[in-house]
This record gives C-alpha cells, sequence and structure tokens, in this order.
C-alpha cells in the first residue's frame, strides 16, 4: 500500500465527517503524521466506499466484526460485500482507548439510539452512549480498488497542474 494512495480516500472521508478531528494518539509504525484513529479509517476506506444510504437498524445475524476508530466512530463489517459506518451523536469517553464495548437489545437487530457500554480490559464498565445511523459501506471490487489507485497516482504525479 503506497502512501500516496491513502490521501485522497483520508481527505474525502475526513470531509464525510465533518471535517472534525479523528485525534486518537500513538504512531506505532513510524508515521507520525496520522494518527492511529486516521490509520484505521484510512484502512477501511481502502477497502470499502460510501453507498450515501443509511439505516436505522442492521439485523445483528448480517453483523461479523466491528473495529472502533475514535470515540465517535464505529465501523461494523457484515457479511458479504455490505458494512457499516456508525458515528455516534456524541462523543463516547474511553471508546478509542478501551477498544470494546458491550450491548444488550432484546430484538434482533442493532438499532439507532440503541445503547453500548464501553468495557476496559477488565470487563468493568465506563460509561453509556447511544448509537447513530448506519451508514452503508460497499466493498471495493479489485478493479475498482485498481483504478482508484491508477487514479490517485496519476494525481500525485501532476501536482503543479490545475483544475
Amino acid at each position: 500500500m503506497k502512501k500516496k494512495t491513502l490521501w485522497p480516500t483520508l481527505i474525502v472521508a475526513l470531509m464525510a465527517f465533518g471535517g472534525q478531528s479523528l485525534a486518537d494518539g500513538g504512531a506505532d509504525d513510524g508515521n507520525s503524521e496520522m494518527t492511529r484513529s486516521e490509520k484505521r479509517l484510512a484502512r477501511i476506506m481502502d477497502d470499502y466506499k460510501a453507498t450515501g444510504k443509511t439505516k436505522s437498524c442492521v439485523p445483528l445475524r448480517f453483523l461479523r466484526d466491528s473495529t472502533i476508530i475514535d470515540d465517535q466512530t464505529i465501523f461494523f463489517k457484515s457479511i458479504g460485500k455490505k458494512a457499516y459506518m456508525n458515528r455516534l451523536p456524541h462523543k463516547c469517553s474511553r471508546l478509542a482507548s478501551e477498544e470494546r464495548f458491550m450491548y444488550s437489545t432484546s430484538i434482533s437487530s442493532l438499532c439507532r439510539m440503541e445503547i453500548i457500554t464501553v468495557l476496559d480490559s477488565f470487563g468493568r464498565r465506563w460509561g453509556s452512549c447511544g448509537l447513530g445511523e448506519f451508514e452503508e459501506m460497499e466493498k471495493l471490487s479489485k478493479a475498482e480498488k485498481a483504478e482508484r489507485d491508477a487514479s490517485s497516482e496519476s494525481e500525485a504525479m501532476q501536482p503543479g497542474e490545475s483544475r
């Protein structure tokens, strides 16, 4: 993965999130210009694209995995080529630093305003927050990734050209 190909994706992702900072600290791999949250988001956006569709609820049977991006954003992988980005209406303290949460639901779906509880590594509860809308994401095909990478590289090679 080339650094050049991440920047256009990261900029689009940051704009989609209202330009708010995804500060989370920590640069483990020597790439000090990106925070840990920005790296997580960039890795996800390297494989997925936003469809523009949102859902209030997602059936639990479709969800396979979650990745906490920052204190306000959770990425849920689904079966097949779909995934969901959930931007909480408010920051959820310690969510990014603890990287684990739990929820309890009486229905077979995870829905907007469902309460999640942040847990530490010992299972202690650190506060609760409500989920936001589920933004549908779609996994990029190999052809789409190749096309995007090619266009990113050609843009990076022509920095002086005005558009």
